[in-house]
């Protein structure tokens, strides 16, 4: 019974180890660690053409070497005549909210405090 014990503790350390090399391996080549090893996620990468899959792609060979940017949109100023334009729009909402709050507080005075009616 004790070498049963120690053969099934052999196998199952075996197997946990190269479960976690196999983990290890396949996490170093995974698709976002080869992204950050080229540098696209910088912004900045080059690639190279395995096959033409677009029609603007028609006169790229294969093996040519081709160079991506990724821009992030950020918008760093706003015209003045929009500005006001939405400032305007905010304060016509703002004011039909009011409005229709006011029509709300009428309607709950109404219905005379919300007594239950009971009857014998």
């Amino acid at each position: 019974m004790d070498n049963i014990s120690i053969f099934l503790f052999l196998i199952t350390s075996i197997s946990l180890f190269a479960g976690a090399v196999w983990l290890m391996f396949s996490a170093a080549n995974s698709k976002p660690v080869r992204d950050y090893n080229a540098g696209r996620l910088s912004g900045i990468w080059t690639t190279s053409v395995k096959k033409a899959v677009h029609p603007e792609m028609v006169d790229v060979k294969p093996g040519e070497q081709l160079m991506g940017v990724t821009f992030e949109e950020k918008p760093t100023s706003c015209d003045l005549e929009e500005y006001r334009d939405l400032q305007s729009r905010i304060e016509e909402l703002r004011m039909e909210l009011e409005g229709e709050e006011d029509d709300d507080d009428d309607e709950e005075e109404e219905d005379d405090g919300g007594d239950v009616i009971v009857r014998v």
